[in-house]
């Protein structure tokens, strides 16, 4: 049988009326139509600009131009995609941080729509950065955000109106990974989001409280965290942040990373695997990242520790450990998640090496990083017989330490290589030692 999830992706994206009429059929005989989800948006720009995961699926497929964006489906953007809501009131494009100038660090969009009863768009969006902006010919839209356990309403006053919403999540330095019992609450990342008008002026309601905010210089800010809630002083600024400005120019390197983007649209327009594969295997770093970062968007764990496990140079681990840590921090629950996928048998690794293992993505508290023992066990783990606790272990330390930088690191070096780096991080920090201070300039 033809997969539901493939049909109905083609179906939306079809223009073609006996094309929708055939599809329709493989639909009916799916047996499932009648519980099929329903168009929120339509999204108005280029053929894989997202893609789309259905509730009960677990794959991802790239979206055709022009294509309805369901309710209920997690969808991926990419950089600069955009969709207009289903009664064309609100159009919404996915932004990006190329030159990471944002307060939040943003790698990727992801959103899901729901039905729109009393406001012109309902989304709920799971993490990244979106802008709203009115298109109506004239009054207000309204916009229902969603996020962790908030739900916003968002009035954009007239046509033109603009604003940005932000969210990401992380977990605090120094965490601690248990296996929670049923008994007990298991910790959470801290989740946080910026709300920023950046041109006319909005009014929004947060939990009962209704902000009236304006683009600079005017109260244009609002924040919230998972663990202070709302803050309800707006922030007045006297001008647009460089991060939120529209008419900033990129960086050389950020125009890079666009035109990086754009290729790897085109590609998985193309063929959406070898697209992947393609940009993995590829020796541009800027390519090797887009590939590590759309793993990790699209929750393929396997994979993206296995091009981790694999990296050939500093960068290349570097900027996947990243990645990693930011799929850690999504979501609670995404600690056990990867847990399993780190015991299961396609990894195999034991129990013990992937407690350690996510551990140390966690890091340092503060504390931590006043005690010697600290620096001790990362020095120890250069010695270990797993890489991926090797190379995480010298990861800190060149953070930790910046004047052991000159100590050579390769994530995919020998454990000959590696003892020779655990002698000199030895001689630099010696048992019951802290490190040295830094050299003043």
């Amino acid at each position: 049988m033809v997969p539901l999830q493939f049909v109905r992706r083609v179906a939306l994206g079809s223009a073609d009326s006996a094309s929708r009429l055939v599809l329709a059929v493989l639909l009916l005989q799916s047996s499932v139509l009648a519980a099929e989800p329903e168009a929120a948006a339509r999204a108005t720009s280029p053929a894989a600009s997202f893609v789309s995961r259905a509730a009960s699926a677990t794959e991802f497929f790239p979206l055709p131009e022009n294509s309805e964006l369901c309710t209920g489906d997690l969808i991926v953007a990419l950089p600069g995609a955009s969709f207009t809501s289903k009664n064309g009131s609100v159009a919404v494009k996915s932004l990006a941080d190329y030159d990471g100038k944002s307060p939040l660090p943003v790698l990727e969009t992801a959103f899901t729509l729901n039905e729109a009863k009393d406001v012109d768009l309902d989304i709920a969006l799971d993490r990244g950065r979106v802008d709203f902006t009115n298109v109506k010919a004239e009054g207000a839209a309204v916009v229902r955000a969603r996020f962790w356990n908030q739900s916003w309403k968002i009035t954009l006053d007239a046509k033109g109106t603009r604003v940005a919403l932000e969210l990401c999540a992380r977990w605090p330095a120094g965490s601690r990974f248990k296996l929670a019992s049923g008994m007990d609450k298991p910790p959470e990342p801290i989740a946080s989001l910026v709300l920023l008008v950046i041109s006319g002026s909005a009014a929004a309601d947060v939990g009962g409280l209704t902000l009236g905010l304006s683009a600079p210089p005017g109260p244009a800010l609002v924040e919230w965290d998972s663990v202070a809630g709302v803050r309800p002083q707006r922030q007045k600024l006297d001008k647009l942040p460089a991060w939120a400005d529209p008419d900033a120019s990129l960086s050389p390197h950020g125009k890079k990373v666009a035109e990086g983007i754009e290729k790897f649209r085109k590609a998985r327009a193309e063929n959406a695997a070898g697209a992947l594969k393609s940009f993995i295997d590829s020796a541009d770093p800027i390519e090797q990242r887009i590939a590590l970062v759309t793993l990790g968007a699209t929750d393929d764990l396997v994979q993206l520790l296995q091009a981790l496990a694999a990296a050939r140079n500093l960068q290349e681990w570097d900027f996947g450990i990243a990645v990693v840590r930011h799929w850690l921090g999504r979501t609670p629950g995404n600690e056990r998640k990867l847990y399993d996928r780190l015991v299961s048998p396609v990894l195999g690794f034991t129990p013990n090496t992937a407690r350690t293992i996510i551990q140390l993505l966690f890091g340092f508290s503060a504390d931590d990083l006043r005690q010697p023992e600290t620096y001790e066990v990362l020095i120890e783990y250069l010695r270990h017989d797993q890489p991926s606790i090797r190379n995480l272990a010298a990861w800190h330390l060149v953070r930790l330490v910046p004047v052991g930088k000159t100590i050579a690191f390769k994530p995919n070096g020998t454990k000959a290589e590696a003892e020779t780096a655990y002698g000199q991080w030895k001689k630099l920090i010696p048992s019951g030692m802290l490190p040295p201070p830094p050299k003043k300039k």
